[in-house]
């Protein structure tokens, strides 16, 4: 036997190869001759023969590597780096796989190893299958390149039968793989379905309480570490470094922007350019794939939207800064630019002033600094809101709600003590009965009189347990029907102004001009026409 530099080779260090991708684990009995197993064997078989053949080379075996569940696309493989460092240290000479898609799947860089690497290394390379031996003229060995393109383009054609799939399960709203959102775990019964985890539920809960108090990224971060919140990582049992325990700014951002948590299914925000390239392009919303109403919602719809409206205006918002009532509701008429707000002596003293201005105006004489007591302009847009709003708003109609919701406070506790009566009354008569029953079997009463009485008892009991059905049935329409929230509260906080979730839901923007006058213009048209 000759090497590629025509030199008789007396050793031969031989490596065997094996691959199989995730795609091809155990689909059907010919993707199961496919298997590792099966290609190690094949190649030990022909090792058996070369070893008949060549009576006077020394056959050394140095290492069977294999990569099982990567993709024939990439040569980065784990086992694959090992061969190629073992041929860099000449400690291997040959190597040898079942065919040549084992090799690779990507025909230029398979092609490249074939024609250019392993000759340049001294290397034989046999593929058995395709009767391919780079230690020898073969005519197979020219048609290496058409069979490797063909077996690209099998991988490429798999790809974009995975990808049909997968896009067909995901708009039927089943789970299609990856990181399963903090407080749903997949359903033990169906792996496409998300059912709740309680741990993770409560977590979710309290981080958009958080953000409905206004709270910064990084204040809501701070408050969960003081508590010692377990990250999602801890609670989903996924925990990569266990010394790293600090809630990022990101991770909770992630978590308030989540639709996933209103019980939809959100999928395929990210694709690749295609089967070989690892480039993730993230995708617009509108290509998503969203379904509805697949699981269990931790957030209602409310909350959520309310969150996304607080995040939006706290988007720059820092751990330490004073979060005014118009902060980030304010531009300027003339730039277009924001309105910021600057403080003097611990707020005493608050000047609005354009970002545009501060940032070029001593530089390229842009726009005017806009410079006006902030608290004066609170109150006179305070003052519009309530102006405009009381056109629309009955206090007598407010008041009303608020009574109504106190005698439904009533009806609910009454229903409550009778249900807890009904309860009492069904003891009573089980151990009513029990007692009966205990008299007849002593000899104190007989089987007629037992008949009779437990008879009576029985039907009281029924009636009893129907009763208390209906009260509890009775309940839960009555808590349906009613928001579960402080009306008062509620009523005050929208008459006094003081809740800057209600001015972010009336106002979109508040235009600040020159001379000191303002432009507020409301997200609610007039309700009457």
């Amino acid at each position: 036997m000759y090497d590629n530099f025509l030199r008789f080779v007396k050793v031969i260090n031989y490596v065997i190869y094996a691959r199989l991708s995730k795609e091809e684990q155990g689909k059907s009995p010919e993707a199961q001759s496919r298997s590792i197993k099966n290609q190690i064997k094949v190649c030990q078989n022909y090792i058996a023969e070369e070893k008949r053949n060549y009576p006077n080379c020394e056959f050394r075996e140095v290492a069977i590597l294999k990569d099982d569940g990567v993709s024939g696309t990439t040569f980065n493989r784990e086992d694959f780096n090992k061969l190629v460092k073992l041929i860099e240290q000449k400690e291997a000479n040959m190597v040898i796989t079942k065919d040549l898609s084992r090799l690779g799947r990507d025909h230029i860089q398979t092609d490249d190893y074939i024609e250019k690497w392993f000759p340049e290394h001294n290397v034989r390379y046999v593929s058995i299958m395709e009767n391919i031996d780079t230690y020898g003229d073969l005519v197979s060995n020219e048609i290496a390149p058409i069979i490797n393109w063909s077996n690209e383009n099998f991988a490429r054609q798999t790809s974009k039968k995975i990808k049909k799939t997968f896009k067909e399960y995901r708009q039927e709203g089943k789970w299609t793989g990856g990181e399963i959102p903090l407080g749903y775990k997949k359903d033990p019964d169906n792996k496409y379905h998300f059912i709740i985890d309680e741990e993770g539920k409560e977590i979710v809960k309290r981080i958009f309480n958080l953000a409905l108090e206004n709270n910064s990224l990084n204040k809501i971060g701070k408050i969960l570490q003081k508590d010692h919140v377990p990250l999602p990582s801890i609670v989903k049992k996924n925990q990569r470094n266990l010394n790293i325990n600090l809630w990022s700014n990101n991770t909770i951002k992630a978590i308030l922007q989540n639709e996933m948590y209103l019980g939809h299914m959100v999928q395929g925000k990210t694709t690749r350019l295609n089967h070989k390239s690892k480039k993730i392009i993230y995708l617009p919303k509108e290509n998503w794939d969203i379904v509805k109403n697949t699981h269990e919602a931790i957030i209602d719809i409310e909350t959520f939207k309310n969150v996304q409206l607080l995040f939006k205006n706290n988007k720059n918002k820092t751990f330490n800064s004073y979060d005014y009532l118009l902060k980030g509701l304010i531009k300027c008429q003339e730039c277009q630019h924001r309105i910021s707000i600057q403080t003097y002596k611990k707020r005493k003293n608050c000047y609005t002033v354009c970002n545009y201005y501060r940032k070029y105006g001593s530089q390229k004489n842009v726009c005017t600094a806009h410079r006006f007591n902030y608290y004066e302009l609170e109150k006179l847009v305070l003052e519009n809101i309530k102006e405009t709003c009381f056109k629309y708003i009955d206090k007598n109609k407010l008041k009303e709600i608020i009574k109504d919701y106190q005698q439904n406070e009533q009806i609910i506790e009454d229903i409550k003590k009778n249900i807890n009566k009904c309860k009492q009354e069904i003891i009573k008569l089980n151990r009513q009965i029990e007692d009966i029953y205990n008299d007849k079997l002593e000899g104190i009463i007989s089987k007629e009189q037992y008949q009779n009485i437990s008879q009576n008892k029985y039907k009281t009991l029924e009636y009893e347990k129907k009763k208390m059905l209906r009260y509890i049935t009775y309940l839960k329409e009555t808590n349906n029907n009613q928001v579960k929230q402080d009306y008062e509260k509620i009523i005050n906080d929208f008459l006094n102004l003081n809740n800057k979730l209600i001015i972010l839901n009336l106002i979109e923007v508040i235009y600040l001009k020159q001379d000191g006058t303002i432009d507020i213009y409301y997200k609610i048209q007039n309700p009457n026409k």
